[in-house]
């Protein structure tokens, strides 16, 4: 059965596989990166390795303020470690695949090369993300 880590941007939850998340830490004020893209908050040093933190809200091109972000996930695949600050963690789940749905057509978005699909659990409904898309959008 797939786990899956549960986040909160905003009023929406996300979630992310849970063999990708090497560690959830507290926010903390990142050191900027001259001339570095707006979603790009600056690095961090976790244990003597320097780390990009994404603001992940201003990666999905969410444009809403006022939220205080809380949380960091750092996230790991292949050789890339990058970590994302999000407004709050909220639990780890196992899901049967039959609540997972795809993502639907949606024109004039880019959301689905990062977001896998969506899962339908009672009344919520969590984007699923692709932590490999995810990373390469950041990067490219």
């Amino acid at each position: 059965m797939p786990k899956v880590l549960v986040f909160t941007a905003y009023d929406q939850e996300y979630a992310i596989d849970i063999e990708a998340v090497r560690e959830i830490r507290n926010w903390v004020q990142a050191t900027p990166i001259p001339s570095s893209p707006s979603f790009m908050e600056g690095i961090i040093n976790i244990r003597g390795t320097v780390i990009p933190l994404i603001d992940f809200c201003k990666k999905i091109k969410s444009l809403k303020d006022g939220i205080e972000k809380k949380a960091m996930i750092i996230i790991e695949k292949g050789e890339k470690t990058v970590s994302f600050s999000v407004h709050n963690v909220s639990d780890i789940i196992d899901y049967d695949e039959g609540v997972r749905k795809n993502l639907p057509d949606v024109s004039n978005s880019d959301i689905s090369n990062f977001v896998d699909g969506i899962l339908s659990i009672d009344n919520r409904v969590i984007f699923i993300l692709n932590v490999s898309g995810l990373i390469e959008e950041c990067f490219h």
